[in-house]
């Protein structure tokens, strides 16, 4: 044993004195930093020790899980199927009183941001409102008036396309009952049309009688078709 410290003690004198020339070599500028290569195998072995010692805590938890699971086990006096079946029932359970827990986030989630966009909409009124009141009272007239103006037209638009929409209605229905006016009229028209001709025929009638009447009349004395006679009275 002492054989072994002292070729230790004298394998670590010889590093020391071999860092303390290297360290002596690159001056005063330099004695805080190590080779490269000295700084890589210092890295390799600090993570593969890290990984080393993460995988062991692992190994611990799950060892102690595992003893305290068996130590519940034989306090209980369960078998296995039965702890199997224990355990299945728990993880039940566990599965719905999480899924009530969600539910019952999702409508406090819910709730809290209808609550949120109720107070944003508070908010920018109150802040409009405030804004409105410190405008001067000719500016907030004017204002007022335009957003008359601006119902205004949107009414008189609205009531335009109403009437628009009822005329083009109106329309549609008419085309829908035209062919049976037109079947109404043409039977009104049929006993008007049958009177017509008589009525032309009398008219027809007192006009030929008159005119057969004027050329019964006589002609008078002037007419070239009678002969002509001396007048009495004259010169005699």
């Amino acid at each position: 044993m002492e054989a072994a410290e002292t070729e230790a003690k004298a394998e670590a004198l010889e590093v020391l004195a071999e860092v303390a020339g290297i360290l002596e070599r690159r001056g005063l500028q330099e004695e805080s930093e190590l080779p490269a290569q000295i700084l890589a195998e210092f890295v390799m072995v600090w993570r593969s020790n890290k990984k080393d010692r993460l995988l062991c805590s692992q190994l611990q938890v799950v060892d102690f899980l595992q003893n305290f699971l068996a130590q519940e086990d034989t306090a209980q006096g369960l078998d296995p199927l039965a702890s199997e079946d224990l355990s299945r029932q728990k993880a039940i359970a566990a599965k719905e009183q999480w899924k009530e827990l969600k539910a019952t986030y999702r409508e406090h989630v819910e709730a809290i941001r209808s609550a949120l966009t109720q107070a944003l909409i508070q908010e920018e009124e109150i802040h409009r409102k405030k804004c409105i009141s410190l405008l001067p009272v000719p500016l907030l007239c004017y204002l007022q008036k335009q957003i008359a103006m601006e119902k205004l037209r949107a009414a008189q638009k609205q009531w335009q396309l109403q009437q628009t929409f009822l005329q083009l209605l109106y329309t549609l229905q008419g085309k829908l009952l035209l062919p049976e006016a037109e079947t109404d009229t043409e039977a009104e028209d049929k006993p008007q049309q049958l009177t017509q001709p008589q009525e032309q025929n009398t008219g027809d009638m007192e006009k030929d009688g008159g005119v057969s009447f004027k050329a019964a009349s006589p002609q008078p004395a002037g007419d070239a078709s009678l002969p002509w006679l001396p007048e009495h009275g004259k010169g005699s």
